[in-house]
């Protein structure tokens, strides 16, 4: 899509999260924080080398990738859990999006605010009708991308402020000194947090 085609609306944004052309979308990504950044740092050649929903996908693997790392981090950080059964365990989770916001409400004892789960379910709604193969205008695009990038920055800090670490940022050290339980304890407190869910399928048995 050309530069010509996004800038047909010229007027400035109504609100905060609106971008009246692709260029504003590349300065609210120059704003992030370095470490949400760093996340997105082909963001802005994708959008100007291709279409919106090629840059819409991107940026929601990786918002999805953050919240898979959010809910393990939190876990080691403040349940000491062990790394690598958290992690196996997460990774065979179905994460649907309500099942995410629950699994983070138990692990941090707090649900994430709604005015930045709103921000999530505004970029949501234009993200599906790409998903699901349908249309969407520029402006859409552009309000989807902008929403976006406001719910990962305010995301990080919220952490931040409430668990001590920053979703977008590295995760070394997260546990600091504290000794991990072992794998035995570290099942049954995972269990007592329904991970993995009571409805999960069981492997088949064995022939």
């Amino acid at each position: 899509m050309s530069a010509d085609v996004r800038c047909t609306r010229s007027e400035a944004a109504t609100s905060p999260n609106e971008a009246a052309n692709y260029r504003q979308v590349l300065a609210r990504i120059e704003r992030l924080p370095d470490d949400v950044k760093s996340w997105f740092q082909i963001v802005p050649e994708l959008i100007e080398g291709y279409e919106w929903e090629v840059s819409i996908s991107y940026v929601f693997t990786k918002v999805e990738t953050v919240k898979h790392f959010t809910l393990y981090k939190g876990l080691l950080k403040r349940h000491r859990t062990d790394a690598q059964l958290t992690w196996d365990l997460l990774d065979k989770d179905h994460m649907s999006r309500s099942r995410f916001l629950d699994l983070y409400r138990i692990i941090f004892d707090e649900p994430i605010p709604s005015l930045i789960t709103a921000h999530l379910a505004a970029a949501e709604t234009v993200r599906d009708r790409v998903a699901h193969g349908k249309g969407v205008t520029d402006a859409q695009a552009r309000f989807c991308l902008m929403e976006a990038f406001a719910f990962a920055q305010d995301f990080n800090d919220h952490v931040a402020s409430s668990a001590g670490f920053r979703p977008f940022g590295e995760g070394r050290g997260i546990r600091g000194r504290a000794q991990p339980l072992g794998k035995e304890t570290t099942r049954w407190v995972l269990r007592g947090m329904g991970i993995p869910p009571s409805n999960a399928k069981k492997p088949a048995a064995a022939s």
